[in-house]
């Protein structure tokens, strides 16, 4: 049983590793920015430590770390979107406070730091498809920008400081607790906005190509790490299949019953045409591999967003 820090565990890929960090036996702390009890994590209130604060404040943290064994770092500041519209304040929010926090996770002997990187923004315009994780990495937007930056100093502490590290380089995830207010995250966006009648939005023709991942699956590589006694440090994690924009429509469409208005726009500089990660070394190095098929996967998510509804 270890001692686990998980920053941004309120959240919706955090909720549910900490969920399964609970279920395998250990230790939960959770940090979290925010002042109330966030409904994600409502059910595991009694067996968590619930800490509010920010992942940049170092003081803060040498403080809780006493007897911390991991941290899983799942918190970010911005969205694809949003660090598009305010570099500046993707940069120091996310770049500089993450390096704090592993300041902290040196001073109190962390053993490892487990990072939520993404994969659909980090290698930028693919020379490959699927990608590997020996692509180069040359992100196109800001939020690819401010998460290579931080994986370059997860290696500069461990070449330096000794501090061990994991990434993972996730795709498109999807899923239950996704939050659907923030712009990202098409598939949550898509079928909330069906519930309520609005019309769709798509950026080009439909046919840009992403690789989804459901949200529980996800949880299980990152929370199985604990148990990995290899020397890898980066993990793509993804589906390992493409999906069309158009695509994801029609499984929307046949899941909800319903055939929404949709608004085909002009496309977007940074939107990249296709992203399909290879997950060849994680299924691998880990025994993981993704059990959720698309179809199932949209199918739960639109049951959740109609519980959701059905309860406002």
């Amino acid at each position: 049983m270890a001692s686990i820090l998980v920053t941004g565990g309120t959240g919706f890929i955090g909720s549910h590793v900490v969920e399964l960090l609970l279920q395998e036996g250990h230790q939960v702390m959770v940090l979290t920015s925010s002042s109330s009890i966030h409904p994600n994590i409502q059910h595991l209130r009694s067996r968590i430590r619930l800490v509010h604060g920010n992942f940049g404040n170092r003081e803060l943290l040498i403080q809780i770390l006493n007897g911390v064994d991991y941290i899983f770092h799942a918190a970010w500041t911005s969205v694809p979107k949003t660090s598009s519209e305010n570099p500046t304040y993707d940069a120091q929010t996310n770049i500089i406070g993450s390096i704090q926090l592993l300041e902290a996770a040196v001073v109190s002997n962390i053993k490892k730091v487990i990072f939520i990187s993404t994969g659909g923004a980090i290698y930028g315009i693919p020379k490959y498809n699927p990608i590997d994780e020996k692509h180069p990495v040359k992100p196109i937007s800001a939020y690819g920008i401010s998460k290579m930056a931080f994986e370059r100093y997860l290696h500069f502490f461990m070449k330096n400081k000794g501090l061990e590290y994991t990434i993972f380089r996730i795709s498109n995830a999807y899923g239950k607790r996704q939050n659907l207010s923030n712009q990202q995250g098409v598939i949550g966006i898509w079928l909330q906005k069906i519930v309520k009648g609005e019309q769709l939005e798509i950026w080009g023709d439909g046919e840009i190509i992403r690789d989804y991942v459901y949200v529980t699956d996800i949880a299980k590589a990152v929370a199985g790490i604990l148990k990995y006694r290899g020397k890898r440090r980066v993990f793509n994690l993804g589906s390992g299949e493409g999906y069309s924009l158009n695509e994801i429509l029609s499984i929307c469409k046949k899941v909800s019953g319903k055939e929404p208005i949709v608004n085909y726009k002009e496309g977007r500089s940074f939107d990249v045409p296709v992203n399909i990660l290879s997950i060849d070394k994680v299924k691998k190095e880990l025994d993981w591999e993704p059990v959720t098929p698309i179809s199932e996967g949209i199918k739960k998510t639109w049951e959740w967003i109609l519980n959701k509804a059905n309860e406002t």
